[in-house]
This record gives C-alpha cells, sequence and structure tokens, in this order.
C-alpha cells in the first residue's frame, strides 16, 4: 500500500496498521515520501517510518551518501534526530563525509582565484 499521492495520508494511516512483516519491503519507496517535509503526507511518514529503525537507518545512510541535498537536509532535519542512538552511530561516518565534503567545496570557492571583471 504505497501512497497514491502527497496527499493520501490515508495509505500512511492503513500502513501503521498492516503487519510488520508487510511494511518492511516497502520502506524504501516510503522514504521516497520525505524528500521534502512540506507534503503533507512527509510528517505523518516520519513517524511510521521511525517504528522501523532498523531497517529505516540503512536506507538513511544511502540518502545522506547520495547527492539529493533536499533529501539529505530533510533526513538530517526530519529523521536522524529521533532515530535511536545506535541508529545515531551507525550514521555518524555519513554524516561526517557530508561535512567533509561540504568543507572542501566551500573552500575550492572560496579559495578559486576569481577573474577581473573590468
Amino acid at each position: 500500500m504505497i501512497p497514491k499521492d502527497k496527499h493520501d495520508i490515508a495509505a500512511v494511516e492503513k500502513l501503521g496498521t498492516m503487519e510488520v512483516e508487510s511494511v518492511i519491503p516497502l520502506l524504501p519507496q516510503l522514504l521516497d515520501w520525505v524528500q521534502d517535509m512540506n507534503w503533507p503526507i512527509a510528517e505523518p511518514m516520519v513517524e511510521l517510518l521511525l517504528h522501523y529503525p532498523n531497517e529505516l537507518t540503512p536506507l538513511v545512510e544511502e540518502v545522506l551518501l547520495g547527492d539529493d541535498d533536499m533529501w539529505i537536509y530533510w533526513c538530517l532535519v526530519a529523521i536522524v534526530p529521533k532515530l535511536p542512538f545506535y541508529s545515531k552511530l551507525v550514521l555518524a561516518n555519513a554524516v561526517e563525509q557530508i561535512a567533509t565534503w561540504r568543507k572542501h567545496l566551500l573552500l575550492k570557492i572560496i579559495l578559486k582565484p576569481q577573474k577581473k571583471l573590468y
């Protein structure tokens, strides 16, 4: 039972009543609905996903190591802080990689020789 659109909160409620074994295989697709926390479905989806921290953690790690900056942001803001401590330990390397990569990119931009505008 994958939501049809960003307003399909009824699907999230239905997923909340389903057996764990039925929901776990759907978690990668369900995490997609957290790409924009402005969507009405996003917050209820986060609450549902947090019921599966062991299965969710590697999926969040994939997002953090990916290149979708907004999805990374929303995972860092809406999911990671609510995960149990052991999940945060697993994600620490991915978060460190993000910080290191961003630092190098920023330094590259700042230290890049500027062309004369005149």
